[in-house]
């Protein structure tokens, strides 16, 4: 997401134009009462968005619970969801909330929601049609007031199409979309996650080492098909295996770094090499004195502020070199 200090708690890192856009809509999106429906790739961070229209929403006081529905045994998505008496099934030594009651004035994230199979469709279908569920072994209704936010990592309209995913409810839960983009088409932002995770696991494991700028280059220049969730974990790897201190080559990163990296770059990171090159050179020429380098670019200072965050040349430990 220029980059907004006031959503840090977020979780939401970044100030790429795609980051940006995603949380002008997460704004919109979470003052509102409906359903929401996050797409994006594996990895990518859907469950923070949606914790974050949960938190930035009048729900936020009440529990958000979350539930990954490729991993619900059809068997027991019922009891899951919407709980079970006393005695209601081997096992069940006393009664249990379901998912939804535990949720009830607040936010119940599901993820992987095309994974459920078509019973389990029916049954989620029945409870945002109706707002009530009953408890597995029981038949007295129960009123509950959630605000489903799903999630997917294909596209359900194909799903439809295909005849593994109901309509109706993809209508019930496709209200308001939000798209996650993947990490590919965030630009710098990866250098931003880097030194975040980078900050995390160095205060994890008491490591002091730095990477080095070429690792840094590497990291930019990777196309990432495990997204946010992959760059955590290659920077964990690296910080864990590297030195304890001195500098973190690239000869540490994973073979596949070698092999994938783009030897020509793209438009935008051209453009954004300039632009940072450019604003580099006036500051250099003004001495540091950012008033002085506003008015040789012909912008205001606030705009040159603005400027610098879009491009990370405030950030610390990054350059226009890097």
């Amino acid at each position: 997401m220029p980059y907004d200090t006031n959503t840090d708690d977020l979780g939401l890192l970044g100030c790429s134009e795609a980051l940006i856009a995603l949380r002008a809509t997460l704004r919109r999106v979470a003052d509102s009462p409906y359903a929401v429906l996050i797409t994006g790739e594996s990895g990518s961070g859907k469950e923070l968005v949606a914790r974050a229209v949960h938190r930035l929403s009048r729900r936020s006081a009440r529990r958000f619970g979350a539930v990954n529905c490729a991993a619900l045994i059809d068997e027991l998505v019922e009891a899951e969801l919407f709980g079970y008496a006393k005695g209601a099934f081997t096992g069940a030594v006393t009664e249990r909330a379901g998912l939804f009651e535990s949720a009830d004035r607040g936010t119940l994230f599901l993820d992987e929601v095309g994974e459920l199979s078509q019973r389990a469709q029916a049954k989620l279908l029945r409870v945002l049609q109706d707002g009530e569920i009953r408890r597995v072994g029981e038949n007295q209704p129960r009123r509950v007031d959630v605000r489903v936010v799903a999630a997917t990592n294909r596209p359900l309209a194909d799903a439809v199409v295909n005849g593994h995913f109901r309509e109706d409810l993809l209508y019930r839960l496709d209200v308001l979309r939000m798209e996650v983009p993947p990490l590919r088409e965030r630009g710098d932002d990866v250098l931003l996650l880097a030194e975040h995770f980078w900050s995390r696991a160095q205060s994890l494991t008491g490591s002091r080492a730095a990477p080095a700028k070429s690792t840094l280059t590497a990291l930019a220049r990777y196309h990432w098909p495990g997204n946010v969730r992959q760059l955590e974990n290659v920077v964990a790897s690296l910080v864990v295996q590297g030195p304890r201190h001195g500098v973190v080559g690239p000869s540490a990163l994973p073979p596949t770094f070698g092999t994938t990296k783009r030897e020509v770059p793209s438009l935008r990171e051209a453009r954004v090499s300039f632009e940072r090159r450019f604003v580099s050179g006036a500051l250099a020429r003004a001495g540091g004195r950012r008033g002085k380098a506003a008015v040789e670019l012909g912008v205001t200072r606030q705009g040159l502020a603005k400027l610098l965050k879009r491009l990370a040349l405030d950030q610390p430990g990054m350059s226009a070199s890097s």
